[in-house]
């Protein structure tokens, strides 16, 4: 019984072995050999007659086939008896029964195919013949275009493709990123890439179509009423049936003058002050939202230009979904995600609910939807932004919810944390949502990162996983600073750990020019918010100061690791730190400026401090005694400032006793965006007795600058020295928002942050 069990098991073991011999012979056989010992039998054959862009596809093939085995494939018109062939193009596909396949994918789909030994790569036209190529030249060939300047080409003597039969098709049929990627036209085609070629007009288009500089005088009807007035710098009013006519008019000279183009928007200013008048409200009221006036106006168009894309936004006021109404066709939904969280996907997001009730309201209405999604941190290009966990299952929720059109707004031109990895991760996601975005990633780090790959694996690992241990606390906002994530991913304990990554990932690639700029400009992110944190959190763990009893001193390795900052981001040209052009030469002389206050010392710290004038609670820092407790404002109104809104500011300061003083300095914030202005004039006046005050210096504060970088200003009011016990500090607002300004009629704000006595 032993011996026949035995035996079984024996017979058992050679029919398996048998087996995988044969599939292993199998396997081999199907492999194709398109080049061995840098010699090949094939040609790549496309038309003479072909486009310029599949003539291109056939040169780029030719290229990386040489690149990766030194090997020249030859380039031919037609087919050759004693050659294999690779042929791109649907010219030469009826000979292979494939033309029928390829009429049914979408526009940009493709197909890959192997008969017999003879290659197929065609798509229905010269764009997608390209796309098939540049997907070959990846998927089979092993290349990878990392960024706009930057590849990874394998280097073999023998290149053998598997049989593959494959069609491509993408998830959404314009894809765009706004990405150093965007502005190279051999990465968005390697990429599959979408350019606006087919739009006359994008975005934000009211003050195009109707230009308040040329109407507003004599027509401030067809502009916004906001409470009582009406707003040049501001929104439409929709309800207003020459508003209509007019767009109807000025649209059509656009058109005139690009006719091939298919995509118009019309749409709201970059703003909200939506108009408030009685008709306006009216429609709100009927179509149950403020977009349903949107609507209309766009239904109106589209009627009036059928064969053309009316597209309006779906953004902040008009995001919501309208009743009682319904898009026509031809009208393109614009949906914006700008308000959304980014810490945790959307669907899982209770912060998140009505925003994903508004898509799938807008999803029940049309299926001509283009979503405007936020990947980077605008405010802070150079801080840690942790949300690559919430980028797939985003772009999956907004593939099942009837969405054609995808835009992914990043850094555009600039650099931000991980970019170059976040714009190759999307671009993939975006052709298809479904694909696994770990290996993806993992391929990129290997290949982008070399020696210094274990290191930004661990940086990148410990944000994410940091991020995800607070995400129902955290908001992962796109409008932040490092220190409002100082409690999450952005701890000193963490910083240290980052920065420690980033110092061995440097020194691992030291030696190789390519790897070491590389890692030099990923790291600019971490040293940016760890001597941003250092120096707004007044921490002893990460600091910019000395302190020794009533002594503070500046450190002199923190200068250094500031100045190394700044010539890091000169060296890899990432100069850039926020959307509104502020630059880290600017941050430079910021912190100096910064650091040099806190180190004065402030005869009035520890003394009684008054406000004769109302101040805000809006953002609380403790009334009063937050000028004198030594904590800086940062370029954020939230953290360390004291406002006061359409109100003056009037300060008394009593020193306890007399003492010779010479200066007063303080900061003002300038955020014309958030209706932060500086004073209109700062006077400071001193007494001896509290009741007799004489002035010794006056500053006035620009109030027309109409820049929206925000700006610590400093009023440094110097005197000839004199003694004084009681100081008063007078700071006239300009109380309401200029009229030029979109807030116009509302109260404006004056911030300020110390005021330091010498």
């Amino acid at each position: 019984m032993q011996k026949t069990r035995t035996t079984y098991l024996i017979q058992v073991f050679v029919l398996i072995t048998s087996i995988f011999i044969l599939v292993a012979c199998k396997s081999q056989h199907e492999k194709i050999t398109l080049v061995k010992n840098q010699s090949s039998q094939y040609s790549i054959v496309v038309s003479e007659k072909a486009d310029s862009i599949t003539q291109l596809a056939a040169k780029e093939l030719q290229h990386y086939l040489f690149e990766i085995s030194q090997t020249k494939v030859e380039i031919v018109g037609d087919t050759n008896a004693t050659k294999k062939h690779i042929y791109i193009g649907k010219k030469f596909i009826e000979d292979f029964s494939l033309l029928t396949e390829l009429d049914t994918i979408e526009e940009d789909g493709f197909i890959i195919n192997t008969v017999g030994e003879n290659i197929i790569i065609s798509g229905n036209n010269d764009k997608a013949n390209l796309y098939a190529t540049y997907t070959f030249i990846e998927e089979f060939l092993g290349c990878s275009l990392l960024s706009s300047t930057e590849e990874y080409i394998p280097n073999n003597s023998t290149i053998y493709i598997p049989e593959v039969k494959k069609v491509y098709t993408p998830a959404f049929s314009f894809r765009r990123i706004l990405f150093p990627g965007m502005r190279n036209t051999k990465y968005s085609n390697w990429h599959k890439i979408e350019t606006l070629s087919e739009w006359g007009s994008f975005v934000h288009t009211f003050d195009n179509l109707i230009p308040p500089e040329i109407y507003f005088e004599e027509h401030p009807e067809y502009f916004s009423l906001v409470g009582n007035h009406r707003l040049s710098d501001a929104q439409l009013c929709l309800s207003n049936p020459d508003v209509i006519k007019l767009l109807k008019e000025n649209l059509e000279k656009e058109i005139e003058k690009k006719p091939n183009k298919k995509y118009w928007s019309v749409s709201q200013n970059d703003c909200y002050n939506y108009c408030e008048c009685d008709d306006c409200k009216a429609m709100y009221e009927k179509y149950g939202n403020i977009s349903g006036a949107y609507i209309y106006m766009s239904n109106e168009l589209a009627k009036e230009f059928q064969d053309k894309q009316i597209s309006t936004l779906a953004y902040q006021f008009t995001r919501s979904a309208p009743i009682n109404i319904t898009p026509l066709k031809n009208v393109n939904i614009m949906f914006c995600s700008i308000e959304c969280n980014r810490s945790m996907p959307l669907v899982d997001d209770n912060r998140s609910k009505g925003f994903v009730k508004d898509m799938e309201d807008w999803s029940n209405l049309t299926n001509n939807i283009f979503v405007w999604d936020y990947v980077v941190q605008f405010k802070n290009y150079l801080t840690p932004f942790p949300n690559f966990n919430v980028l797939q299952p985003n772009i999956q929720f907004f593939d099942s919810n009837n969405v054609n059109m995808m835009f992914q707004q990043g850094s555009g031109g600039n650099w931000s944390d991980l970019s170059v990895l976040k714009q190759y991760l999307i671009s993939k996601l975006l052709w298809d949502p479904y694909v696994n975005a770990d290996s993806i990633i993992d391929d990129f780090l290997h290949k982008y990162y070399g020696p210094a790959e274990p290191y930004i694996r661990a940086y990148y690992n410990l944000t994410h996983e940091a991020i995800e241990k607070n995400k129902e606390e955290e908001f992962l906002n796109i409008y932040g600073f490092p220190s409002d994530y100082f409690d999450s991913y952005l701890t000193p304990e963490l910083l240290k750990k980052y920065k420690t990554f980033m110092d061995k990932a440097e020194e691992s690639v030291a030696h190789d020019s390519v790897y070491l700029k590389r890692m030099l400009r990923t790291r600019l992110p971490v040293d940016f918010a760890y001597l941003d944190i250092a120096l707004n959190k007044n921490l002893d763990e990460i600091s910019y100061l000395n302190k020794s009893g009533d002594n503070i001193s500046i450190r002199p390795d923190m200068i250094e690791y500031l100045n190394r900052f700044v010539e890091i981001s000169k060296l890899t040209s990432t100069t850039r730190i926020n959307e509104r052009n502020f630059k880290t030469e600017d941050y430079k002389k910021y912190v100096l400026r910064k650091l040099d206050l806190m180190t004065k010392v402030n005869i009035a710290d520890g003394k009684t401090v008054s406000c004769l004038t109302v101040y805000s609670e809006l953002y609380p820092v403790g009334g009063e005694k937050a000028l004198t407790d030594g904590l800086f404002g940062d370029l954020d109104f939230h953290n360390n400032w004291l406002g006061f809104q359409g109100n003056d500011m009037i300060i008394e300061i009593d020193l306890h006793k007399p003492e010779v003083i010479h200066q007063i300095s303080m900061n003002y914030l300038k955020a014309v965006n958030s209706w932060v202005f500086l004073p209109v004039d700062v006077t400071v006046e001193i007494s001896v007795d509290g009741k007799n005050y004489v002035q010794v210096g006056n500053l006035k504060g620009d109030i027309n600058d109409q820049n929206y970088l925000v700006k610590s200003i400093p009023f440094n009011i110097s005197f000839d020295a004199v003694k004084a016990q009681y100081i008063r500090v007078t700071a006239i607002s300009l109380k309401q928002c200029p009229e030029w300004h979109r807030g116009f009629g509302n109260p404006s704000w004056i911030f300020i942050d110390e005021l330091i006595v010498e």
